[in-house]
């Protein structure tokens, strides 16, 4: 199964460019899901929901529809895991939670630029999450991408996430049997501009070949600027139909 989406849905620029001009935010996300049936949630990553914002999410969307939420940079962007960590991710997890079992496809954790590997502290890191939920991993340090990172995932079953961040070279590898997930960052910008017909189509191939790797496939633009990840998305979705 692919899903395609996008890296969150209130971005001000997508008024008029996806969402009506009458249509009130808290009514965007409904809207939304009238157009794809899953959305990452990068503002986890940042601050915790309320409890009443996530019940109301979940209200707002359809059966099947799925959420990614975005573990916090308090646990993530730590260059060292000290003992708040934990507490730290008790918290998340309890507010995590709140979302319906059936809304929640799988948990994000991004590591910063500036972290580079360090198998130990990986090991350490993902024995610390809990069981009941999915997880995928998206390094940004090139020091990342080599067998004993991919053989560390694959022995927890956790996801390596597929980008294309800049000055990056991440290969297609599926760590996961359980998925596969892939975040496309922005064409020539970071965040920004629409990707030609002819690299979609690139990525539609291999999103097919990872299709064949792993039970579900996620695919989520992170290119929101002037509402490019909502016409990129459309137009993948597009091509693997076809």
């Amino acid at each position: 199964l692919i899903r395609i989406g996008t890296s969150g849905w209130v971005y001000d620029d997508w008024r008029k460019r996806f969402y009506p001009a009458g249509l009130a935010q808290r009514n965007w996300l409904a809207y939304y899901t009238q157009h794809f049936d899953t959305v990452e949630l990068n503002a986890t990553t940042y601050r915790l929901p309320k409890e009443e914002h996530v019940a109301r999410w979940c209200a707002s969307v359809p059966s099947g529809f799925l959420f990614t939420v975005k573990l916090s940079r308090l646990i993530t962007h730590r260059k060292t895991l000290a003992p708040r960590v934990d507490e730290f991710i008790l918290n998340y997890m309890n507010r995590v939670r709140c979302f319906r079992p059936e809304r929640l496809a799988q948990i994000l954790c991004q590591f910063p630029p500036y972290l580079e590997r360090d198998d130990g502290r990986l090991r350490t890191f993902l024995a610390k999450l809990p069981a009941a939920f999915r997880y995928v991993v998206e390094f940004r340090h090139k020091s990342w991408f080599v067998p004993q990172t991919y053989r560390i995932l694959k022995e927890h079953n956790i996801a390596m996430c597929i980008h294309d961040y800049p000055r990056l070279r991440c290969n297609d590898v599926v760590t996961s049997a359980d998925l596969a997930y892939v975040r496309l960052h922005g064409y020539l910008m970071l965040y920004a501009g629409s990707y030609p017909k002819l690299v979609l189509r690139r990525w539609r191939d291999r999103i097919r070949k990872l299709a064949d790797q792993a039970q579900d496939v996620f695919v989520y633009f992170n290119n929101d600027t002037r509402g490019a990840a909502i016409k990129d998305a459309q137009t993948l979705r597009s091509m693997l139909a076809a």
